[in-house]
């Protein structure tokens, strides 16, 4: 890396500490300009893997590589309808843990199989309200990332209906990491300990200990409705972070907040903190609006991406969410998204 990109990266570092939208621009063009809502990149032996929200079902693209998403194979693992799902499966995610592949997503379950949950006020009375939405785990039968998967549960942490969930590995113990509606169903950042991929860790009585580490407080989370939601795990090193979108996604101010963990138990709301200001956000310098809900590709060379959505429109429902991809830099274990 040269001197003259290691000051640029030192500054608009400390811009984004500051909440200093980047003066110099960044123009960025989607890799899928037709579709990408929540979306997801991994690569495995050799091969680059695609995935995003659909709605009906979970969908796996092979592609043609990490940043040309031209689709070379497509299958779909699951569908709406089996299980209790009712429909709307959102946010798949997929994960090698061990020797198997795991995807978590979010659907909604039938009434007769999952508990009332809660909703905002302000639409609790939608007939598409999240009420019945949970978490849910399918398993690879085979290491084939593209062979056939089972459902394996339902996740409800505490009890609580949540959305966009994911997996976070530190010491050797596995959590769950989810946006759970809590109290009067703000979206809050929750994290629970798992026995396996597919199972959260009970106490004696049966109960998860779930933990609420990150609520809505702050302006640039509460924009059109309180949210935090879309937690993606960033491995820097011995570092953690949690990358969060805040606001309401179509409310022209949905944007990425970051948690670090500074403590050693990542079950207490204490060992984490919060960015005062978005790490990342839309408008007129960086040529996308609606930015949000990312996920974080690590790559063999040691390069780490952020896939994120966004759309080239500031009338959010002019235009679908779209995948963007941009590389991480770093000063030491801190990220920098605005280069």
């Amino acid at each position: 890396m040269t001197w003259s990109k290691s000051i640029l990266i030192l500054i608009v570092a400390l811009m984004q500490i500051c909440g200093i939208s980047n003066p110099f621009g960044v123009s960025q063009k989607p890799i899928d300009p037709t579709d990408g809502g929540d979306p997801v990149i991994v690569e495995d032996n050799g091969s680059a893997y695609y995935l995003f929200t659909t709605g009906g079902g979970v969908d796996i693209r092979r592609v043609a590589s990490f940043d040309n998403l031209t689709t070379l194979e497509q299958k779909t693992v699951y569908r709406a309808g089996a299980d209790g799902v009712e429909g709307e499966i959102w946010a798949p995610e997929i994960h090698k843990i061990g020797k198997k592949w795991y995807i978590v997503a979010c659907a909604k379950f039938r009434e007769n199989v999952a508990p009332k949950g809660t909703m905002p006020e302000r639409n609790s009375d939608e007939p598409h309200s999240d009420y019945y939405r949970y978490g849910f785990v399918l398993e690879s039968k085979t290491e084939d990332i593209f062979g056939e998967y089972e459902f394996r549960s339902r996740l409800a942490p505490d009890g609580l209906n949540n959305i966009d969930g994911t997996y976070l590995q530190r010491d050797g113990r596995l959590y769950y990491v989810c946006s759970a509606y809590v109290d009067v169903a703000h979206q809050c950042i929750c994290v629970a300990e798992m026995e396996n991929p597919y199972t959260l860790r009970s106490d004696a009585d049966g109960k998860n200990n779930a933990v609420i580490i990150s609520r809505p407080q702050l302006p640039w989370e509460k924009t059109g409705w309180w949210v935090n939601e879309g937690p993606a795990v960033l491995y820097v090193g011995d570092a953690v972070h949690i990358v969060y979108s805040g606001s309401g996604y179509s409310s022209g101010k949905y944007c990425l907040g970051m948690l670090t963990l500074v403590g050693n138990d990542v079950m207490k709301k204490s060992s984490w903190i919060k960015s005062a200001l978005p790490v990342m956000k839309g408008g007129k310098t960086s040529d996308t609006y609606h930015t949000g809900h990312c996920s974080f590709l690590y790559r063999e060379n040691g390069d780490v991406y952020m896939v994120y959505h966004a759309t080239d429109n500031p009338d959010f429902f002019a235009k679908r969410r779209c995948t963007y991809i941009k590389k991480v830099e770093f000063i030491g274990h801190y990220p920098i998204f605005n280069m």
